[in-house]
């Protein structure tokens, strides 16, 4: 189809000009109609297809509306059900919340007083900790002043013990010493009697006296034995019946020559011990144990040509080889008791003596 001409008509067209030109505006304009026709034809269908959707959706929204509506009105009773049970349950939890508020006040003041009491029972502890500590400083204090005083009690019992030792020795040392004095002064005694005897006998005498004895008169002299007196008077020997004197060495002036008593007896120093002499045993300080039987001294008594009676003591020998020996045993301890002088051997004299 040609395009019409651009302008309408102008001076100088012809009519067929101006009917082609209608013509050909009527042709374009039935085009175009056609076109506008089918166009809205398709368009009210589509537009028709629009609202049967649009009605179907109208529907179905209608359709969820009510749906709504009823799930609202659902939700709406649940709504007040459940505010209902809320409002219930918050006024039971309000009674509940008031009744542990006020639990909880009590417990907060009985918590105030076991915190007061627990002050008090710790500073009680405190207290008892503290005088338990004392008691334990005191007690630790006791039991070494205890043992210090075990330890001084022990250094007290072995320095008794130490002085009784000591004191025994001292004793048996004295007793000793009394001995050996009495012997003493019982020879001196003698000797003097003798030596006055002698001097009252000397116009008298003959040479054939004045000679010294050979060693085999002196042997048969020695060897002779003894005669048996009773037991002097107490007055005379007190000194020696007190303790058991041991026994002395014989004299050979108790028998053979007469006129060899009427010599002298040789003076010895006093201060030194007789070979002849038997030391003493120890002597027994327990009084619990009963004394043992004990032989007492014999007298030798001789007549002097003065016609005076002389007394000289003279020992009793032991009876039975057992004895002696014993005698001689403990006769060595106190000889080496003597020499060394140890609490020790003081203690094995004691022991033997006591066992026997």
């Amino acid at each position: 189809m040609s395009n019409p001409p651009s302008s309408p008509f102008r001076h100088g067209t012809t009519v067929e000009q101006e009917l082609a030109y209608y013509k050909a505006q009527y042709e374009q304009l039935e085009v175009e109609l056609q076109e506008f026709q089918q166009s809205s034809r398709e368009l009210e269908a589509e537009l028709e297809k629009d609202v049967e959707a649009s009605e179907k959706r109208e529907r179905k929204l209608k359709e969820r509306v009510e749906s709504l509506g009823f799930e609202v009105e659902e939700w709406k009773t649940k709504y007040k059900q459940s505010k209902a049970e809320a409002n219930s349950a918050q006024t039971q939890l309000q009674k509940e919340i008031t009744t542990m508020r006020e639990t909880n006040r009590t417990l907060q003041l009985k918590l105030r007083d076991i915190e007061v009491d627990n002050d008090d029972y710790e500073r009680q502890a405190r207290n008892t900790t503290s005088s338990l500590e004392e008691l334990e400083s005191k007690y630790n204090v006791a039991i070494e002043r205890g043992v210090i005083m075990e330890e001084e009690m022990r250094a007290g019992e072995q320095e008794r013990e130490d002085l009784r030792i000591q004191t025994q020795r001292l004793r048996d040392e004295l007793s000793d010493l009394r001995i050996e004095a009495d012997i003493t002064r019982e020879k001196l005694r003698l000797s003097e009697s003798g030596s006055r005897r002698y001097r009252d006998l000397t116009p008298v005498r003959r040479p054939s006296a004045l000679h010294a004895r050979s060693p085999t008169s002196s042997r048969t002299a020695a060897s002779s034995p003894t005669v048996s007196t009773p037991p002097p008077v107490r007055s005379e020997v007190s000194t020696l019946s007190d303790t058991p004197t041991p026994p002395s060495p014989p004299l050979s002036d108790a028998s053979g020559n007469p006129m060899s008593k009427m010599l002298p007896p040789p003076k010895k120093n006093p201060l030194v011990s007789d070979s002849t002499l038997t030391p003493r045993a120890t002597l027994n300080v327990n009084t619990l144990r009963p004394a043992r039987h004990s032989r007492g001294p014999s007298f030798a008594t001789a007549t002097t040509p003065s016609g005076k009676r002389r007394t000289t003591l003279q020992s009793r020998p032991s009876v039975g080889s057992e004895g002696e020996q014993s005698h001689e045993q403990q006769h060595k301890l106190i000889y080496k008791a003597r020499r060394q002088r140890p609490a020790t051997a003081y203690a094995e004299v004691h022991k033997h003596k006591y066992t026997r």
